[in-house]
């Protein structure tokens, strides 16, 4: 029999039957809403505590030693949006060293970044954007003021995002567009990385969403016109990691050039079919 409980409600589709998929430590455990399919983290981690990973800027210096692959990866975002919407006012909400409003600057955006880290509102005003530190819900913007809000890697952070969606609704001008890019966990390597999927990170992420349920959580905050669609990182951890689940599925190690062929060939049919490491949507205000 399944472990199935009444848990807190589901954010998503208001259900509180879900069940244990996962048992990442002693500690943490992935439940699956038993509707809709959105995954939690069981227990429900202190807000307070995830606040402080961020403080200090130390939670970003991978992410600097990758920084060419990310603003690559930003550059096809931003090309994506733009069919949407024409490049103007952004803003980027978790907007951590500012490599999203970097790359938008390239492209014609005027960009501001909004948040709870000093080291990132420092670290992008030293770029020229206007910074503000503080939750979204903290921070004095004016109304309706905004063509684009973009939320890169931010919603698996919060137990419940509806506050912060209400939030971007309200400084987005009418047929503005909220650019939402979150870990898939029904896409084909944590599927078959399991509790070894790299983008769990308990307590830091606490909610992951599909597609669906991504797209069903943007209509229910009101907007409309949800477009969603995944793709792969292509990161040499991440390639390494699909190369080792390959050789262990083979029984053999493959040479070192034939399986990071491999793993790219995965990543593609991945992203093509829906089942991309990363699920990204776009809603029209």
């Amino acid at each position: 029999m399944p472990d199935t409980t009444l848990a807190r409600t589901c954010v998503v589709c208001g259900s509180a039957r879900s069940r244990e998929e996962l048992q990442l430590s002693a500690e943490w455990r992935v439940r699956r809403c038993e509707s809709c399919g959105l995954r939690s983290l069981d227990p429900e981690p202190d807000p307070d505590q995830l606040v402080e990973v961020f403080d200090n800027g130390e939670i970003y210096e991978g992410a600097f030693l990758l920084r060419e692959d990310i603003m690559a990866r930003h550059a096809e975002t931003l090309a994506a949006l733009e069919f949407r919407v024409k490049p103007g006012h952004l803003l980027d909400v978790g907007c951590g060293p500012g490599f999203f409003l970097e790359a938008a600057r390239v492209r014609g955006w005027q960009g501001t970044g909004v948040d709870p880290s000093p080291f990132s509102v420092r670290q992008i005003q030293s770029l020229g954007f206007e910074g503000h530190q503080g939750l979204l819900h903290e921070v004095d913007l004016p109304e309706a003021s905004f063509d684009a809000v973009s939320l890169l890697q931010v919603v698996e952070h919060l137990v419940d995002p509806r506050e912060l969606l209400e939030g971007c609704k309200r400084l987005l001008k009418p047929g503005g567009v909220l650019l939402v890019a979150t870990p898939n966990p029904a896409s084909l390597l944590a599927r078959a990385q399991r509790e070894r999927f790299n983008y769990w990170i308990p307590p830091v992420h606490c909610v992951w969403y599909t597609p669906r349920t991504l797209k069903a959580a943007l209509a229910n905050a009101g907007f409309k016109n949800v477009k969603t669609k995944t793709w792969s990182a292509r990161a040499k951890t991440q390639h390494d990691g699909v190369a080792a689940l390959l050789s262990t599925k083979l029984g053999r190690r493959l040479p070192a050039r034939t399986h990071w062929r491999a793993a790219e060939l995965l990543a593609r049919t991945a992203d093509a079919t829906g089942f991309g490491s990363i699920v990204e949507a776009t809603a029209i205000r």
